[in-house]
C-alpha cells in the first residue's frame, strides 16, 4: 500500500491532499473542531518530545520525513507539515479491506503486514502472457474501489526483486523486473 497510514487519513481529512502530513504524534494532536465548522491541525513547528514518524505523505517525504525519523529532527525540516496521530483501529480495518479486495481475484495470499502481501501470479502470468500485469491491474483497480486508496505492485519472479519493484514506482505504480 502506498504511504498507507497517511493514505487513510487522508480519506478521513481529505482537505489535507496535497499537504506534508505527518502520523505519529499522541492523541494531544487530534484535529478540533472549530466553532466556525473548520477543522484545525496540529503543525510539527515548535515539536518537543520522543515521537517518531510512522509515515508520512509524498508531500512531507519530499521535506525528507521518513518513517522512522525523530519528529523533532522532522520539525526542523517541515515545520508546517501536519502532525496527526495514530489510529491502529482504523488502519486494521483497512488492511482488512484491502486484503480481501486483493483476494476476490487472487485468493492465495502471503500476508507480510498490515499494508504488505505477496501473491504467486504465475499462473495467471502464463494463462494472459503478459507476466501477470493483467491481474496486477485488475487487483489494483479492486483495491482502489473498495478501499478508495492505491497500492503498488512489483511483479518478477522472487519476492525480494518484488518488493523492489513495487517500491520503484510509488504511489500507483506497476513495475515489471524480468
Amino acid at each position: 500500500m502506498d504511504a498507507f497510514y497517511a493514505s487513510v487519513e487522508l480519506l478521513r481529512y481529505p482537505e489535507l491532499r496535497g499537504q506534508p502530513v505527518v502520523i505519529g504524534g499522541g492523541r494531544g494532536h487530534q484535529p478540533v473542531l472549530g466553532d466556525d465548522g473548520v477543522r484545525r491541525f496540529s503543525t510539527l513547528r515548535g515539536y518537543a518530545g520522543r515521537g517518531v514518524i510512522t509515515t508520512a505523505t509524498y508531500a512531507a517525504r519530499a521535506f525528507g520525513a521518513r518513517s522512522g525519523m525523530g519528529l523533532m529532527k522532522a520539525a526542523v525540516l517541515c515545520p508546517l507539515a501536519v502532525l496527526l496521530p495514530t489510529d491502529f483501529e482504523e488502519y486494521r480495518k483497512y488492511s482488512r479491506l484491502f486484503k480481501a479486495a486483493v483476494a476476490e481475484i487472487a485468493p492465495t495470499i502471503e500476508d507480510r503486514g498490515i499494508d504488505e502481501i505477496y501473491i504467486d501470479l504465475t499462473a495467471s502470468a502464463r494463462a494472459d502472457g503478459d507476466r501477470g500485469q493483467a491481474v496486477a491491474r485488475r487487483i489494483k483497480e479492486n483495491v482502489l474501489r473498495t478501499t478508495g486508496l492505491t497500492c503498488s505492485v512489483g511483479l518478477s519472479p522472487n519476492k525480494l526483486l518484488s518488493k523492489i519493484a513495487s517500491d520503484l514506482d510509488k504511489p500507483d505504480g506497476l513495475t515489471v523486473i524480468s
